[in-house]
């Protein structure tokens, strides 16, 4: 990973670099409404029967990754991230490699994988028959009473990584994630592009 950074402000310009906390809200909100036809497919396939689940986990997998993964790397964001303005960058103002985008799409993958062994365990210790009576609210309420541990611990995990991005994008000034330390990347506002790329031109 380079040791050269991005400043913290461009020359000559009276606005921002990096894309604040309330446009990075914005696009992983319409993020989440470009996948909500994945999402109500897997449930709707779950549903149907007990074990759906492993296939819909697979599948939505693939797509989850290659939405958050490839098109990084193929247009420089995710599409919520695009309608918002925003990009994501090396930490030294080059395009990310799917090395960098893997790396900040990988605490959503372990949340995933994690909820997959929650998921997996109840469903090897469920009923069939008695599932596929059940509608999908009550299927729901049957799996969570075989879960290891009450919903509200995994629900937790997932609100304690989330609290503590938005911290981490508050309280430093390139308004870096958790996923972005991990990954060596910063989101910057797309109309910077142009003199980002002139800056890197000066100092190379």
């Amino acid at each position: 990973m380079t040791t050269k950074k991005l400043p913290l402000h461009l020359k000559n310009t009276s606005f921002s670099l990096y894309g604040n906390l309330g446009e990075r809200i914005a696009a992983g909100f319409l993020d989440g409404v470009f996948l909500t036809p994945v999402t109500l497919g897997s449930l709707y396939f779950n549903s149907l029967h007990l074990y759906h689940y492993y296939y819909t986990f697979a599948i939505t997998q693939l797509v989850i990754m290659a939405y958050g993964i490839y098109l990084p790397v193929r247009y420089g964001a995710t599409p919520g991230k695009r309608v918002m303005g925003l990009t994501i960058l090396q930490l030294d103002g080059s395009a990310i490699s799917y090395r960098e985008s893997f790396l900040k799409h990988l605490p959503m993958l372990i949340i995933s994988l994690l909820a997959f062994v929650v998921q997996g365990w109840a469903i090897s210790l469920a009923d069939e028959a008695a599932f596929d009576r059940l509608n999908w609210v009550e299927q729901s309420n049957y799996l969570q009473s075989f879960y290891p541990f009450p919903m509200w611990m995994q629900m937790a995990v997932i609100y304690g990584y989330y609290f503590a991005t938005l911290l981490l994008v508050l309280m430093n000034p390139r308004h870096r994630s958790v996923s972005d330390y991990l990954a060596g990347t910063v989101v910057v506002y797309s109309r910077c592009l142009e003199k980002i790329k002139g800056e890197l031109e000066i100092t190379s």
